[in-house]
């Protein structure tokens, strides 16, 4: 799972606007993405040692994100082990006009999730761990701890309190944590249930906790832990846990998006407060050593690996779009991350996606790249040579009412014109800058999710279809009689 951006909701936190499930933002919700837009019907499958083809294939589909400034970073794509794209995009600094390069390090967000869950499984295959351990007995005065495994931990169905859900969440970022004090942050609160069963969220603090369990087995600071039983196994040089000590270069500056095609610095943090479920660094190169490691039986025997391929670190579909199972993890942060790690395994395919930009476009990327690898279904971004200007789409400004299945129960959402261009008002933030495809298609931005609305006979607005919602004019938009 990953801290997505949460659709519809802002909390008092600025980073609880970050928290939907994986499968919303990337697989399940795909016609989200794809609504509205050009499609590339499914074809047969180029061969796979036709590696000329299908590179300009892949770079045809990727520079139009690049070209709008949706996507800066570095994209990794290998099929029966020979790479059909190595390539960077984008700048890892933009003041400085450094560019991304394969040696760039970057940020991935919830990816970091698959370096804990293999830190733990190596040493529960050591003897040190056990998977059935109740946290209690390595942990104390966690809420629920006497209930809780390992085993619950990693597949996060312990129904701990989240941290991320909290309404002093920020107070963590604004300064150095630690395992013990990431911990201590939760003890006293209310568990949201009973642990067990099928997992109902991401859980942040599952893997904080985690994070303290591998330092009190290991007598080592996490950083190092993983270091010495992930990172240097696997010759992952450039890649480490992010404790707020200083990481060699080049890193990667994160970026947030303003309006409809501008960048700004994404807020500073200290990463050490999301230890073990978002403190990673890394790079395409590294990563890809990662997943080869990952599938050898000298890293992991196969009843760990099959533990973490089964919602211990990785998430799976047996079906998808793409017509195959594939095994997926997708990193998202509003620090200026988007990170996608794609392992198809009937097609021996693996897709790397490190961004630097907070705009989540690396799991839609990953899935169409993959679908073009399966000869499946994708969706090109087209967009206009010349910006449409915001007079120009005047008819569709105004609020629309959804219904109690939206992401936000009858949500009323306002197309109106905003200081940076066109933006889409959700009820308590954000106000999300909107891309115009054309005078009726559209992309919000913040959430990349494409979106149409249909006139009337008048030619103005009548309803919103975000995905496959459907929202109904209820009245003009303030800002309709003001312009």
């Amino acid at each position: 799972m990953t801290a997505h951006r949460k659709i519809g909701h802002r909390a008092a936190s600025v980073t609880a606007t970050f928290g939907v499930t994986l499968l919303l933002m990337s697989a399940a919700a795909y016609s989200a993405f794809g609504a509205h837009m050009p499609v590339t019907k499914p074809q047969a499958a180029l061969p796979a040692h036709d590696a000329a083809m299908l590179r300009a294939k892949i770079l045809a589909y990727v520079q139009p994100y690049v070209k709008s400034g949706n996507f800066s970073g570095s994209i990794l794509v290998l099929q029966d082990g020979k790479t059909l794209l190595r390539d960077s995009f984008g700048f890892s600094d933009i003041s400085r006009q450094t560019p991304n390069t394969a040696d760039t390090k970057f940020h991935v967000a919830s990816v970091s999730m698959l370096f804990t869950a293999a830190t733990v499984m190596r040493l529960v295959e050591k003897g040190k761990l056990s998977l059935e351990t109740k946290v209690s007995e390595i942990v104390p005065d966690v809420p629920n701890g006497a209930k809780i495994t390992v085993r619950q931990l990693l597949q996060q169905n312990s129904n701990l309190p989240d941290a991320n859900d909290q309404p002093d969440y920020d107070t963590l970022l604004a300064s150095h944590q630690t395992p013990e004090t990431l911990v201590r942050f939760i003890r006293g609160r209310a568990p949201l249930g009973e642990p067990g069963g099928k997992s109902q969220h991401e859980e942040h603090s599952a893997y904080n906790l985690l994070t303290l369990i591998v330092e009190k087995t290991t007598g080592l600071p996490f950083k190092e832990a993983a270091r010495r039983e992930v990172f240097a196994p696997l010759g992952m040089r450039d890649s480490g846990i992010d404790d707020d000590s200083p990481i060699p270069p080049p890193i990667a500056r994160g970026y947030f998006e303003k309006g409809a095609v501008a960048l700004v610095d994404a807020p500073q943090i200290h990463w050490s407060a999301k230890t073990g479920n978002g403190s990673a660094y890394s790079t395409i190169n590294d990563e890809r050593r990662w997943i080869a490691g990952f599938l050898n039986d000298k890293f992991l025997f196969e009843s760990a690996r099959q533990t973490m391929l089964n919602n211990g670190g990785w998430e799976s579909l047996p079906t998808s779009r793409i017509g195959v199972s594939i095994y997926f993890q997708t990193g998202q942060s509003p620090f200026g991350v988007s990170s996608e790690l794609i392992y198809v395994p009937s097609l021996r395919a693996e897709i790397v996606i490190l961004s630097n930009l907070a705009i989540p476009v690396a799991a839609p990327m990953g899935f169409d790249i993959a679908a073009m690898l399966a000869g499946g279904e994708y969706h090109d971004l087209v967009l206009p040579p010349d910006p449409v200007q915001i007079d120009d789409v005047a008819q569709v400004f105004g609020r629309y009412r959804f219904g109690a299945d939206f992401f936000r129960p009858n949500a009323t959402l306002e197309l109106a014109r905003g200081g940076d261009g066109l933006i889409l008002k959700w009820p308590s933030g954000p106000d999300a800058a909107v891309v115009i495809a054309d005078d009726h298609h559209f992309i919000d931005r913040h959430y990349w999710v494409r979106f149409s609305v249909a006139d009337d006979a008048n030619g103005r607005g009548m309803e919103l279809t975000y995905g496959k919602f459907k929202g109904q004019r209820v009245s003009d938009s303030a800002t309709s009689s003001a312009h």
